[in-house]
């Protein structure tokens, strides 16, 4: 009886180790987090929600390799609003309800990001975009977020930096039913150009132009130094393809982003040179190995940085918000967290606008680039 009840004892012993596991293990948490992303997947801007989605699929990689948030791994919930505001606020709406989602990364395009700010404050859901602009006055209840850059200081800083170098006039042939394209026209810019000390024509042309021999005549016979074709990139191409046949021998620049994809390279290969300001360049050795995680995860350099890297700063900064909090399913809790939160870097650093920034982290540095075969380098 007595070895029976001895090697009982020493069973029992064992399988309580078993379960316990060592003494000094750290408690994992069970399960994983969800976090929703609404973006265009469909439609005409497919490859700039396909861009962010990218981005955000590096950053969930390397933060569920590196532990997850709080133990937890982060699970990346996908939905199509396909462009359309009132399928971006059925889908908010949606997640809204859903309690085991804390966070959601809405739609980049701005008419969208709003209305998503409206549906999600209406909802107290915290919401982190990438590359929109500031929410403004959507955003009452100060839960809609943006990691973006001050289109006017970034303006402001391409123009300076053209006319240093020996560039004079200028011009802007812009789609003028582009939601976006106007935004930045109306306020962005309204006082950028006069801060740089530069006058800049801005010529319109109504969506679905394919012919753009008006414009580039005004263009030739206007002898401008440098032009912005502010279209997509799908858009920009045929004009600049068509402007440099034309006759036009100008520079092409971007003050604004819009244009930083290898894609304009192989849809017009006489973007070679094309002048963009951006935060984002090897020079910044976070992007540099944000670069390369996405050469080795995709097996081609990095496209569009602007989008894909936005997305992915988005997703570095909700798990930092997460992790600062404590939790991963208390929103008023995690949206406070962000509220305190002044710097943040994940391929590059941003910082808490005010203002007529309000709800948005402004990337902290510019630099004038130059378009070349395999990206933007940085101009010396």
């Amino acid at each position: 009886m007595k070895k029976s009840s001895a090697k009982l004892v020493l069973a029992s012993a064992i399988v309580g180790a078993l379960v316990a596991g060592p003494a000094v293990a750290p408690a994992i948490a069970a399960g994983t987090v969800k976090i929703g992303v609404v973006e265009m997947i469909t439609g005409g801007s497919a490859f700039y929600g396909q861009s962010v989605l990218e981005g955000i699929k590096i950053a969930q990689n390397e933060i569920n390799k590196a532990g997850g948030v709080l133990g937890k791994q982060i699970e990346i919930v996908v939905k199509d609003n396909a462009s359309d505001n009132a399928q971006t606020t059925s889908l908010i709406t949606a997640f809204a309800n859903d309690k085991t989602i804390p966070v959601v990364i809405p739609p980049t395009y701005q008419s969208n990001f709003l209305a998503a700010c409206s549906a999600a404050t209406a909802k107290g859901l915290p919401i982190v975009s990438a590359q929109s602009g500031p929410p403004a006055a959507a955003n009452t209840k100060n839960l809609c977020w943006t990691m973006t850059a001050d289109l006017g200081i970034q303006t402001v800083y391409t123009m300076k930096a053209l006319v240093a170098k020996g560039y004079k006039k200028f011009a802007v042939v812009y789609d003028q039913d582009n939601g976006y394209v106007n935004w930045v026209r109306t306020d962005p810019w309204k006082n950028a150009f006069s801060q740089a000390g530069v006058t800049v024509e801005q010529i319109g042309v109504a969506k679905g132009t394919t012919d753009f021999g008006s414009q580039i005549t005004k263009i030739v016979s206007g002898k401008y130094d440098a032009v912005f074709p502010f279209f997509t990139v799908e858009d920009a191409a045929p004009f600049i393809t068509q402007a440099t046949a034309g006759g036009y021998t100008g520079k092409f620049f971007d003050p604004v982003s819009q244009l930083t994809s290898l894609r304009l390279v192989t849809l017009a290969p006489k973007s070679l040179g094309l002048l963009a300001a951006t935060p984002q360049t090897s020079d910044v050795p976070s992007f540099k190995k944000f670069a390369d995680a996405y050469k080795k995860a995709n097996g081609k350099p990095l496209d569009d940085p602007t989008y894909t890297g936005y997305g992915y700063d988005a997703l570095k900064f909700i798990a930092e918000a997460m992790t600062k909090a404590g939790t991963t399913t208390d929103r008023a809790k995690i949206n406070a967290t962000i509220k305190g939160i002044k710097t943040t870097c994940a391929s590059i650093c941003f910082s808490q606008g005010t203002g007529v920034n309000k709800g948005a982290y402004i990337a902290k540095d510019n630099f004038l680039t130059s378009l070349t075969k395999t990206g933007y380098v940085k101009v010396k």
